[in-house]
């Protein structure tokens, strides 16, 4: 039963941010316009991130009664990513933006966006690896 839970998980994790990465947020910026998508994918970002915290927490847990330790090291480590990019990148990327630190911003976006690679990168081979 823990076993079905935990790839249930993994594929509800991989599936949102493959789904978001190739399909909603490309979408945004290329159907709505600038001044709407901005805000929009502010609001957006710090549920996105603790959604899949709490996702990838939930999995963490799963895993440790499964005592698959390897998926249970991905698992908290792309949690310490989510919580990361959620309490300490973004809001810097924000602030970096309302003052147009235009090199500070794409700094910081890069940061998180390399971060969510990785994690889905994680996922990827957790994906495999079960």
């Amino acid at each position: 039963m823990l076993d079905a839970l935990q790839l249930v998980l993994l594929s509800v994790i991989f599936g949102g941010m493959v789904t978001f990465q190739i399909l909603f947020a490309p979408l945004i910026f290329i159907k709505l316009k600038i001044d709407i998508a901005r805000p929009f994918i502010r609001a957006f970002f710090p549920f996105y991130y603790l959604y899949f915290a709490a996702l990838s927490l939930a999995y963490l847990i799963i895993c440790l009664f499964v005592g698959d330790n390897v998926q249970a090291i991905i698992a908290g480590v792309s949690l310490l990513g989510f919580i990361i990019s959620r309490q300490l990148l973004m809001p810097k990327a924000n602030t970096a933006s309302d003052a147009n630190q235009k090199s500070r911003f794409d700094l910081l976006h890069r940061a998180t966006v390399a971060i969510n690679t990785l994690q889905l990168a994680a996922f990827f081979a957790a994906l495999i690896l079960i």
